[in-house]
């Protein structure tokens, strides 16, 4: 899951960030010292957990979950005040967590968010020349010839674009199968390419939109074959 932590105290966030990167479900993806830094993460779509404090500046942990749609990412509320815990659950928060925080605890509340995501569940969808991307309850349309190439992320997957980026839950295998054939190779374990957005090749590598890409080696003579060169 891929996650930001979003607290004002530079302590926390590090206490934080060392219990994210000994968990295995979780990516973190950004570290804010307030919810308007965290906002624009957040807009991206590729947010699915948030740990958020309560008690910030400018704008408070409640006020931003205000803002938040009910497409929203999963949400750990922190802090050193349990009576911030009713209002918390107002919100429909995924768990409540007081500091300091112990790693068991954390862990708990992270099975849970997990737990939840699986439940929205993510689905990938071809429609004549458009591609449907679902994440939480989130539908977006791209359409397949905008797409350069896709890039692994562990248990995600990254879909870029021309002018965008999309992380989604699903794995290189299962967008493979969904994508047509003719347009798309899959050229290394971590890349698919679109192959008319293929503007070089060079030793093992090719170029998409000025990105250099790795071919693997059982992968070049097929990809060569397609290509149709000269």
């Amino acid at each position: 899951m891929n996650c930001i932590i979003v607290d004002d105290d530079e302590m926390m966030r590090i206490d934080l960030e060392n219990k994210i990167n000994q968990t295995t479900l979780l990516n973190l993806v950004g570290s804010c010292s307030s919810a308007i830094e965290a906002s624009n993460l957040v807009m991206t779509g590729s947010v699915d957990l948030i740990f958020l404090d309560v008690m910030m500046p400018e704008m408070t942990g409640m006020d931003f979950m205000k803002t938040l749609d009910v497409s929203r990412p999963e949400v750990v509320i922190i802090t050193s005040n349990k009576e911030f815990a009713v209002e918390a659950f107002e919100y429909d928060v995924t768990d409540f967590l007081i500091k300091p925080i112990a790693y068991e605890r954390f862990l708990k509340a992270v099975t849970k968010s997990k737990r939840n995501f699986d439940k929205k569940g993510t689905t990938i969808n071809t429609v004549d020349n458009h591609i449907f991307i679902k994440v939480s309850s989130r539908f977006i349309k791209l359409d397949l010839k905008t797409i350069q190439y896709i890039e692994a992320l562990a248990d995600y997957v990254t879909i870029h674009t021309l002018t965008d980026k999309f992380t989604i839950h699903s794995t290189m295998k299962g967008i493979e199968h969904t994508l047509p054939a003719n347009d798309f190779a899959r050229v290394h374990n971590s890349f698919i390419v679109r192959l008319d957005k293929i503007s070089a090749i060079e030793d093992n590598c090719i170029s998409v939109n000025k990105v250099t890409i790795p071919v693997s080696r059982n992968k070049f003579k097929p990809l060569i074959q397609r290509l149709k060169l000269i």
